[in-house]
């Protein structure tokens, strides 16, 4: 009977190692998943990044022109009340 014991308990702990393998395979996949998952983010958001380091670069350059053009406006102005005064 101990020989009995034995052997069910041999049977039981493969079953238990191979539904701990399969487990591990799942656990495998869903994390390469997970993975391909955050590496598509990670483009995405690199993309993004991009274009508004495109967009802020662009937005100062019209800030730079409008400034220079106030300023030239400015000293038009201040042109003319000087040959007026």
């Amino acid at each position: 009977m101990a020989r009995r014991r034995a052997t069910k308990a041999s049977g039981k702990s493969v079953s238990a190692v191979a539904r701990a393998k399969a487990k591990a395979r799942l656990s495998a996949d869903a994390g390469a998943e997970r993975l391909a998952a955050l590496e598509r983010e990670r483009d995405l958001l690199q993309q993004e990044l991009e274009r508004s380091r495109l967009r802020v670069r662009l937005l100062e350059e019209t800030h730079t022109k409008v400034c220079d053009r106030i300023a030239w406006a400015l000293d038009s102005l201040h042109n003319i009340l000087d040959g007026k005064g």
